[in-house]
């Protein structure tokens, strides 16, 4: 994965997918030894650790001097603080509530409650989540503290969890620990409770979207759309003819009229809109292209929002690993899966045209314009959009790219033009598309 830090993980960190730790590049003693230092160890005892080496060297060097006295006192209380955190470990139940998404760049708060339990020494407790994945980080980094309470009292206290990134996660649990009463050692019990997380993409909200002219609608309106039995506008009465539905008779009319009457309603239409997303990312391609697909996803949540608001039928193609297409017609409340499908999607380090082209043509006859987000511009994409075209279809393209396209996109053959998007409009905040 790319953007991956390398640094010391910190003590939240899923060791796992740490890249320290990926794939055994060291091995148990060396895991053994990050969690003694980052769980039982605590701050001042990292201070103390120096001096009762230091007081062991002197030691070590003659027993004239007898500085072996003050190790020996130092290792004493090592040894005691040691049994006592180990066997003194906080006895309490936790339980976490916490919204299922969030948005990337934000902090997830979490509700906390903490239940003392009646046997157990548990005083100045510390509370912080643990085995985070990438992406995923403690807010604050040291957790919080826990105010005192009596055995059968809950607990209550919230932290937060700041998402750096979009993606599918799982949060595992959570650690209480206390030092007391040496402050050397931390007396600690995790409490597993493996919870989902789902982080959208995050993205400026459109104000306008051009779209092409010269797209055609399609029949069925809010009735198809939503099948929540809107009928259509009434445009009057007339005189029943073969073939007509008979649930339109208008009984009154035709009592009066002597003679069997219909309502005649008119025809509603909708716009249906499709969007590709180009998830294709060369493999050891620069950490530039990465962010390029990163916002070309934040992209298509900001199109997908616009599109709800005026409330379009949607449809999402993107080829990643997995094949994604998701039709919208099915109620008016479907950007949540629309931001579902673009926090999961990955990068391709194969082109995604050979798997998108047979999905998309299935449904290119109910498709009135499709707006094709992509990451560069050249012949295999030329020649997809070519495709599209020729279907009747309207076509609007986006290049999301801080470099040069392989084709200049000013002088590509392509009628409806082509909007490109570099980091810094991004940044400011992409508003007109």
């Amino acid at each position: 994965m790319s953007g991956m830090s390398w640094g010391w993980p910190a003590r939240t960190d899923d060791l796992a997918q740490h890249p320290l730790f990926i794939n055994g590049r060291l091995g148990f003693l060396s895991r053994w030894i990050w969690r003694f230092f980052s769980y039982r160890l605590t701050r001042a005892g990292h201070w103390f650790i120096w001096p009762t080496l230091l007081f062991a060297l002197f030691g070590s060097t003659s027993l004239d001097i007898q500085a072996y006295v003050i190790f020996v006192y130092a290792g004493i209380l090592w040894i005691l603080a040691f049994l006592v955190a180990v066997l003194t470990a906080p006895r309490v139940t936790v339980h976490s509530t916490h919204a299922e998404r969030i948005c990337a760049r934000e902090t997830l708060p979490v509700d906390v409650v903490v239940l003392p339990l009646r046997r157990g020494l548990n005083i100045d407790l510390h509370l912080l989540p643990v085995r985070l994945p990438f992406g995923l980080r403690a807010n604050p980094a040291e957790g919080v503290a826990l105010p005192a309470g009596k055995p059968g009292n809950p607990i209550h206290a919230r932290l937060g969890i700041y998402a750096d990134r979009r993606g599918v996660y799982a949060l595992q649990g959570y650690l209480i620990e206390t030092d007391f009463p040496f402050g050397l050692f931390n007396a600690y019990r995790i409490h597993q409770q493996p919870r989902p997380l789902l982080v959208y993409p995050r993205f400026t909200p459109l104000a306008a979207l051009s779209l092409p002219s010269g797209y055609r609608f399609n029949p069925g309106g809010v009735a198809l759309r939503a099948h929540q039995g809107d009928s259509f506008e009434l445009l009057g009465n007339r005189e029943y003819q073969d073939g007509d539905n008979v649930r339109n008779i208008d009984w009154r009319a035709t009592a009066r009229m002597q003679t069997t009457i219909i309502r005649e309603y008119s025809q509603e239409y909708f716009l249906r809109v499709g969007v590709v997303l180009d998830t294709f990312v060369p493999e050891e391609a620069r950490e530039a292209t990465y962010a390029n697909f990163e916002r070309a996803v934040s992209l298509c949540a900001a199109i997908s929002d616009y599109m709800a608001r005026q409330e379009y039928m949607v449809d999402i193609f993107a080829a990643g690993p997995n094949l994604y297409h998701l039709a919208t017609g099915g109620n008016l409340t479907y950007l949540d899966e629309i931001l579902d499908i673009l926090a999961c999607v990955q990068s391709n380090p194969e082109e995604p045209f050979t798997l998108l082209e047979p999905e998309i043509s299935q449904t290119l006859g109910k498709i009135t314009l499709i707006i094709c987000v992509m990451l560069d511009w050249n012949d295999a994409r030329q020649q997809f959009v070519d495709y599209l075209a020729m279907h009747g279809v309207a076509v609007k393209v986006v290049v999301v790219r801080d470099e040069a396209c392989t084709l200049d996109p000013a002088v590509a053959p392509w009628a409806g033009g082509i909007t490109v998007i570099a980091k810094t409009a991004f940044d400011t905040g992409v508003e007109v598309l």
